[in-house]
């Protein structure tokens, strides 16, 4: 037994001076991946429009570039002449409606972006466009109508029919949320 026990701690001696003074290569820790920075998304800034717009009386819908089969439609928003809007903002004060501002007046933008609210097919700021009462979605040359790639306020109509700009559900109307514009033949370069 006495030689059973000799062995053994032999044996285990053995095993731990192989062990201490083996060639085998060191552990390496693996160098980790360096994470990425998520990109912030940008806020907004907000719209800049005072006094902001009274309620929606509907959407002026006319062609802004006429070419045959293709146009431009041009939509702006009209609004009720609650408590002097019209005047406040520089048109006649004994109006019934008016636009959000004169084209020149640098708060245009923001208050027809107020006025309408976002599209919700794009997601920006403008009315939803329609083509026969469906949402425009191209057609390459087929009749039919696609949102402008910069300008929500804009649309390319393509052949004759019923196109419209609709106000978002989300902004307060008076009257109307959506302006109309038919065109019965190519010819045509004003909404009717």
């Amino acid at each position: 037994m006495r030689i059973a026990a000799v062995l053994c701690l032999s044996a285990a001696a053995a095993a731990g001076f192989v062990r201490c003074g083996s060639s085998s290569p060191p552990t390496v820790n693996p160098t980790p991946f360096p994470t990425a920075t998520p990109t912030p998304v940008p806020t907004p800034a907000p719209l800049v429009c005072n006094p902001t717009p009274p309620p929606l009386i509907g959407v002026r819908v006319n062609v802004h570039i006429d070419q045959g089969y293709r146009k431009t439609l041009d939509s702006k928003p009209l609004v009720d002449n609650v408590d002097g809007y019209c005047g406040a903002v520089g048109f006649d004060p004994g109006q019934q409606f008016c636009f959000t501002r004169h084209e020149d007046d640098p708060q245009r933008g923001d208050c027809d972006r107020m006025a309408m609210g976002m599209a919700a097919d794009t997601g920006r700021h403008g009315p939803q466009w329609y083509y026969e009462g469906l949402p425009c979605a191209g057609g390459g040359d087929q009749p039919g109508c696609n949102n402008h790639p910069q300008n929500q306020f804009l649309a390319i109509a393509k052949g004759t029919g019923v196109f419209e700009a609709c106000a978002s559900h989300d902004v307060e109307v008076a009257q109307d949320r959506c302006g109309r514009c038919t065109i019965s033949q190519a010819s045509d370069n004003n909404c009717q």
